[in-house]
């Protein structure tokens, strides 16, 4: 995975975020609570590989934030018990599936599509802004590592499970049906794919 630090100021806890697919960082750089004495942020992303980079040690407490196809990406890394609480936003455990997440056909037609302008769309019904480095190539890659996610043995472990009333991306009827009797604490918020705009600070995301 790629690692790009969005706080590091020395805090004593940390924030793992699993972000979105093509999307980086932009969604929640607003959001504060991090840096000298409150805690540094982490965020992943690029799940054709699912290897933790490496990050120092000593944190009193590592949080996991998971959004999108970072749920699917969280629930198959190798070490989920280093994390205190684990949060997972607007995302399904089974990411390509015609009940559970987003419908097979779909992704195979915007794999196929896939473009510059293809993606534009894709970001507005996220409600999102892009990268302005998006690696199309790569992108299509990642799809494909996603679509071949079938492991549905997997057991899901989040504290708390948020939806978005509106979302564009997965369908409210797959994701209710996705975390039915599976979720510690179950929401479904009004918002779209994207719920960060909700929240000011970390502290409101892991609440």
């Amino acid at each position: 995975m790629k690692a790009e630090w969005l706080q590091r100021g020395g805090g004593s806890s940390l924030i793992v975020v699993l972000t979105g697919w093509a999307v980086g960082a932009g969604p929640f750089r607003h959001l504060t609570g991090a840096g000298p004495g409150a805690c540094d942020v982490l965020v992943l992303s690029d799940y054709r590989d699912l290897s933790l980079p490496r990050w120092p040690e000593g944190y009193e407490t590592v949080d996991l934030v998971a959004w999108s196809f970072g749920v699917a990406a969280a629930c198959r890394l190798p070490h989920r018990g280093l994390f205190r609480r684990r949060v997972a936003l607007c995302g399904s455990w089974m990411p390509c599936d015609d009940g559970l997440g987003i419908p097979r056909a779909l992704l195979q037609a915007t794999k196929a599509g896939l473009s510059a302008l293809s993606l534009q769309k894709f970001a507005r019904r996220a409600g999102c802004d892009l990268p302005e480095d998006a690696d199309i190539g790569a992108l299509r890659e990642e799809l494909e590592t996603v679509m071949g996610w079938e492991d549905v043995a997997l057991v899901p472990d989040f504290d708390r499970v948020v939806l978005g009333a509106a979302d564009r991306i997965f369908s409210r009827r797959n994701l209710d049906r996705a975390w039915r009797g599976r979720a510690g604490r179950f929401e479904v918020l009004d918002c779209g794919h994207n719920p960060f705009g909700l929240w000011r600070d970390w502290g409101e995301v892991l609440a």
